[in-house]
């Protein structure tokens, strides 16, 4: 585990997840940030920048529990009608959106405002430049 239930309390003040919870919610976080930067080497090695990783972590693992909650659930209740006994949910599925597509989406959001700043969310091969800069062998 790359984030441990200490730093998600205390650091991070990840108040969502209980103890028991954190563990399966950290590693499915670890599993997709891993997904999402394989093309540029071990995220999770990188020293540098270690603080965005771990809040990455943290806020998917997060968002991770929250969008399987109310996947289970299936939303909170919008409306209700007792003579035709119809009810409505917000959910904040789109239409046709599998349960997995809707909690890697939750997972993306956080994890893309956290890294995207650090590089490791590029898909570019080599040094990351548009151009030809010279400063290493990008010919």
């Amino acid at each position: 585990m790359y984030v441990d239930f200490e730093y998600y309390s205390s650091v991070f003040s990840g108040s969502v997840l209980s103890e028991g919870a954190f563990q399966k919610a950290e590693q499915e976080a670890e599993t997709y940030i891993r997904y999402l930067t394989y093309l540029n080497g071990d995220i999770f090695a990188d020293t540098a920048q270690a603080d965005a990783i771990k809040g990455a972590v943290c806020a998917a693992a997060d968002a991770y529990y929250m969008a399987v909650r109310e996947t289970a659930e299936g939303g909170n209740v919008k409306s209700e009608s007792k003579d035709g006994l119809s009810v409505s949910f917000v959910v904040a599925r789109k239409d046709g959106e599998t349960a997995d597509d809707y909690v890697k989406r939750c997972m993306y959001q956080v994890i893309r405002i956290r890294l995207l700043p650090t590089g490791w969310l590029s898909r570019k091969a080599g040094c990351k430049h548009d151009h030809k800069c010279g400063c290493c062998d990008c010919l």
